[in-house]
């Protein structure tokens, strides 16, 4: 049979024998070709998305590195409570810090009395290690809140989080000796950081617990750190010492290139920070 355009003679739509034999009909005639993708065409699809998510623990504000940075789409926010209190959530910071001088995805966290989230869906080609940052007080002080208010801070007190499938540096310049954890407001006399690094299948169970049902919201992995984990404090792993994306190519014209270029990841080895600590999450009883 050679190709009709008039079946079914009807007008109607064709239905699904007619089209299946007009299709045929062409390839026969060399009207068109039999379609096949090869792998390389499918090269810039392998691009993924992640998530990853900061926190403001209780009272307080921080300064902190959002992950994925210039990968990254508009954040989200939620709360740890629906209670009527102060909180802030900006791109500024209304105090004094460090400047950067550096482009870098930063987020400035505030709340009076509850933890405030801020996640963000990047676009990404990796996931080689999990990173779980954690900023700690070592020692007793006393700051002054966005209303004037004093804020205690005791030893032992988590202000701030970060999680996500990649480092901190990963979109925010790929430097990571420059963007070497995610704390703006980070001071080695007052604050510790701790780095974990899961293993898949921990993350695996941490986000299935992050899974509630129809009737309630989903925890975010950080919550359920908070709730269910605990730092072992006797752990001592070691440090990743495997190359991780910290970039995609910026000579990528993504909008002109054919579909069968390749992506080839910038990948580094992330040196160690000095006083960082690596620990193991431990869960509760």
């Amino acid at each position: 049979m050679a190709y009709s355009s008039t079946k079914p003679a009807n007008g109607t739509s064709l239905v699904s024998a007619d089209m299946r034999e007009n299709f045929r009909a062409l390839k026969e005639d060399a009207i068109v070709v039999a379609l096949s993708v090869p792998d390389a065409s499918i090269t810039q699809a392998k691009l993924k998305t992640s998530s990853g998510s900061v926190s403001q623990v209780d009272v307080g504000s921080s300064l902190l590195t959002l992950p994925g940075g210039e990968y990254g789409f508009y954040p989200q926010i939620k709360t740890s409570s629906v209670s009527d209190v102060y909180r802030g959530a900006s791109i500024l910071f209304f105090g004094t810090v460090a400047g950067f001088t550096s482009y870098v995805t930063k987020i400035s966290l505030y709340s009076e009395s509850d933890t405030i989230y801020a996640q963000q869906r990047y676009v990404t080609s990796s996931g080689e290690v999990f990173w779980i940052f954690i900023l700690r007080v070592i020692v007793d002080y006393t700051e002054t809140g966005v209303g004037g208010e004093l804020i205690e801070h005791k030893a032992g007190d988590i202000i701030s989080m970060y999680q996500a499938p990649d480092h901190p540096c990963f979109g925010n310049g790929g430097k990571p000796l420059l963007v070497s954890h995610p704390f703006g407001s980070y001071d080695p006399d007052k604050h510790e950081i701790i780095v974990i690094n899961p293993t898949k299948e921990e993350v695996t169970e941490m986000k299935g617990r992050c899974e509630k049902g129809e009737d309630e919201p989903d925890k975010d992995l950080l919550e359920i750190i908070t709730e269910e984990y605990v730092i072992d404090e006797n752990s001592a792993p070691k440090w990743p010492t495997k190359e991780v994306t910290v970039g995609l190519p910026k000579d990528r014209d993504w909008k002109r290139d054919p579909d069968d270029t390749k992506v080839t990841p910038i990948k580094k080895v992330i040196p160690q920070p000095k006083g960082v600590l690596v620990k193991k999450l431990r869960r509760q009883p």
